[in-house]
């Protein structure tokens, strides 16, 4: 790259990395051009928060806009070209073609340095009836705008989300404050596929709570529009009608790498190459955001990443690296947060069964502690999965769902996991408490505590879907409370209360092994430290029943 700043910066794209990477290079160069090319009508607009705005939950689709281009070329000399398609790249003069709207003439525009920032766009499955007239997808404003004109035009009560992700659980929760009635049809077995399913079991529960329909492991066969006074459907392939005036299709994104790869461009498997400083295969031309992949830290190999975090960072750190600032982007851990009603879920890195698929053999986890301190009301149960290397202790993802803290504590092991922290660092740190808002132990040195015992040797443990193929000579000790076993336990347990169980050591058999279980997993851990060092041979449940009872695992209780 040559040593003397460049002249003129041509961004493609408005939004989130666009619009972030054109403020920063203005705070860098106070005498550059910078143009921005954006196709739509809107400029650095929030799209996180349409699927609220649909809802209702935010009143005014101004407020999702956060500038327009006459703020940012008062405030910032920069030319924003709303309405506006770049058509074309040509590498070898450093020219884009673009033509705006309504316009048949193709301009050439050159560019010392050329910033893509695309996105992506919404994956249109080769269903039949897709094209309806009642069928939408949601990504910008213009499509808030169409969906909520065709809602009122046609009186649409019914509603059917395809897609049971990010988005479609958003919109979801917002369209129920309309009082529409609302269908989800997911073709997994479970929602919000960044968790395990035993992780997601909690959402199922608390959308059917809501009074939404969920369709689950769903092959759809066809889209049927209302015509002729008659409401239309989501036909699946095992006879179910959904029935649904409006459909809205959410199953996930492709990366825009069309223009990129005409260009000669170098295309990664889920999009466009870049390296630690977001530069493409031509040093002159840099790319950022939901078009790009970039290393993901825990698998040490590029794969996309559609979050706005990352792609507002990625921007200025392209601006950064084309004014001189040799700033390497550290890549990611894809930390998100999502709310499902009166449910917080998060993640962080991957979940086991991601692992697993990728060839690696995790350890984890799992806690149920207090959001905060038990004794001060309010407090609720958040539910902590880790996984974890089995020999190192490296932290590879984490999940939680609660109703509140869940998003502090997945904040703090994103943090973690971005410095290189280990399952045995979590016992360490120290974070804020006071009764209101947390633990003297809270939730994540928890996890650390019982995560660093596994990896120490001080106690063996099974987790619930050891129980669909248990051994028929393993002994069962239940080691709650008599009342706590009679409202629901293992089939086949023994119930000794942790306090008896050295009391009534003649009742288990020294020659089997015995699994051990309690409410959420503590009170098993203390009655595995007695049978241990008793010499039994002894495991204990993961998460306790808990982990049994909400994650899913019928056919196991009694």
């Amino acid at each position: 790259m040559a040593s003397d700043p460049p002249r003129n910066v041509i961004i493609v794209g408005g939004v989130a990395g666009g619009m972030s990477a054109a403020t920063r290079a203005r705070r860098l160069d106070e005498h550059c051009s910078i143009t921005v090319f954006e196709r739509g009508p809107y400029v650095s607009y929030a799209n996180c928060g349409i699927p609220y705005a649909l809802g209702g939950v935010i009143k005014s689709d101004a407020a999702l806009v956060l500038q327009t281009p006459q703020a940012l070329k008062d405030r910032f000399n920069i030319n924003v070209r709303a309405n506006t398609e770049v058509l074309s790249i040509n590498r070898m003069k450093r020219t884009v073609e673009v033509k705006s709207a309504g316009s048949e003439t193709v301009e050439t525009v050159p560019y010392d340095r050329l910033i893509l920032a695309m996105g992506a766009e919404p994956f249109r499955p080769p269903i039949e009836g897709i094209d309806s007239p009642n069928v939408f997808m949601l990504q910008t404003i213009p499509d808030l705008q169409k969906i909520r004109a065709f809602q009122v035009e046609h009186n649409c009560k019914q509603v059917a989300i395809i897609g049971g992700g990010f988005i479609g659980l958003e919109v979801a929760d917002s369209l129920r404050e309309l009082g529409l009635e609302i269908s989800i049809i997911e073709y997994a077995p479970h929602v919000f596929p960044p968790l395990d399913a035993d992780m997601a079991e909690p959402l199922h529960t608390e959308i059917r709570r809501n009074k939404v329909k969920l369709f689950l492991n769903a092959r759809i066969q066809n889209i049927e529009a209302p015509k002729d006074g008659t409401r239309g459907c989501v036909k699946l392939e095992d006879g179910q009608s959904v029935q649904s005036d409006l459909v809205l299709v959410m199953v996930g994104i492709r990366a825009r790498t069309k223009i990129a790869e005409e260009a000669g461009l170098k295309i990664g498997k889920t999009g466009v190459s870049v390296n630690h400083h977001l530069q493409t295969s031509d040093h002159n031309i840099y790319a950022v955001g939901d078009m790009v992949e970039t290393e993901n830290r825990i698998v040490g190999h590029p794969m996309q990443l559609a979050l706005a975090g990352p792609a507002n960072r990625q921007g200025r750190l392209a601006a950064d690296n084309i004014f001189g600032r040799k700033v390497a982007y550290r890549g990611n851990v894809g930390t998100s947060a999502c709310k499902v009603f009166d449910l917080t879920v998060a993640s962080v890195g991957l979940s086991v069964r991601a692992l697993k698929q990728m060839g690696l053999d995790p350890s984890w986890v799992t806690v149920h502690p207090p959001d905060h301190a038990g004794y001060y009301p309010g407090s609720h149960a958040i539910t902590l999965k880790l996984a974890f290397e089995k020999k190192t202790g490296r932290i590879l993802g984490a999940q939680a769902i609660g109703t509140s803290g869940v998003d502090k504590r997945i904040d703090v092991l994103a943090t973690a996991m971005q410095a290189g922290l280990t399952v045995f660092d979590l016992e360490h740190l120290e974070l804020a408490y006071a009764p209101p808002y947390g633990s003297a132990k809270d939730p994540v040195n928890m996890a650390g505590f019982v995560a660093s015992n596994v990896l120490r040797g001080d106690v063996e443990i099974v987790h619930p879907e050891y129980l669909k193929n248990e051994p028929a000579d393993v002994q069962i000790l239940d080691v709650r409370s008599p009342s706590e076993y009679s409202g629901g336990h293992l089939d086949k347990a023994l119930n000794i209360p942790l306090n008896d169980v050295r009391d009534n050591l003649a009742k288990l058999d020294k020659g089997r092994r015995i699994m051990v279980y309690c409410g959420v997993g503590y009170r098993g851990y203390v009655a595995y430290r007695i049978l241990k060092q008793l010499g039994y041979e002894v495991v204990n449940l993961d998460g306790g029943y808990k982990s049994v009872v909400q994650g899913g695992y019928a056919g196991v209780q009694k």
